[in-house]
């Protein structure tokens, strides 16, 4: 498991930090506050995943930190996230 997440509406993230239901990720697209934000975790077995966005940040290489709090995760996503580095 490698942490990156295709979004359903176009584009891509890597998960930074996972704390409990709370993910930060750095993405290619920004979502607004409050929007769900659906998309596939990258894997073996492909996993999917949405976000309840609390908010998105600009970095200074274009690039998005999304932080939102998962909505109905799997047992099989929660084991996926808890075996990934940064977690």
């Amino acid at each position: 498991m490698n942490g990156r997440v295709t979004w359903s509406l176009g584009g891509d993230a890597q998960v930074l930090t996972v704390q409990g239901d709370v993910l930060s990720l750095r993405s290619s697209r920004a979502f607004p506050p409050g929007a769900p934000a659906a998309g596939t975790l990258a894997g073996e077995s492909p996993i999917a995943l949405t976000l309840k966005v609390a908010g998105s940040r600009r970095e200074d290489d274009g690039r998005f930190v999304v932080r939102g709090r998962l909505v109905s995760p799997t047992v099989a996503l929660r084991a996926a996230l808890a075996s990934l580095p940064s977690a």
